[in-house]
């Protein structure tokens, strides 16, 4: 089904908090590896259901365990699968490169 695209809106950009220059945990190096964890383990739940889903169908119609391990992809393809290993890896161990220094107590500097 497609979307309405005439249908007005009422959404509004996000407005960019501190957050990144907190620390929640006591220790910056583990708000970012729960952060890590978090986002890895929300993509691969979510990658494991896709695959469940298109297991079911692909048995339906036919295609075999031994037809998919032989698959090789064309180039394009391949060139659309890196970017998407990219967008991966960035999501998931970006918050590796926080460099949180506030404590979740602190006051946080207001906005003009």
């Amino acid at each position: 089904m497609a979307a309405d695209t005439q249908r007005p809106t009422h959404t509004v950009e996000a407005i960019p908090s501190d957050v990144t220059a907190s620390v929640f945990l006591g220790n910056p190096i583990l708000d970012n590896l729960v952060g890590c964890m978090v986002a890895m383990n929300g993509e691969i739940w979510a990658t494991k259901r896709r695959m469940k889903v298109l297991e079911s169908l692909l048995a339906k119609k036919g295609v075999t365990r031994e037809m998919i391990e032989n698959y090789v992809p064309t180039p394009e393809e391949t060139a659309e699968w890196e970017k998407d290993r990219d967008r991966f890896v960035t999501l998931a161990m970006g918050p590796l490169t926080n460099d949180a220094f506030r404590n979740i107590s602190a006051d946080f500097p207001k906005r003009g």
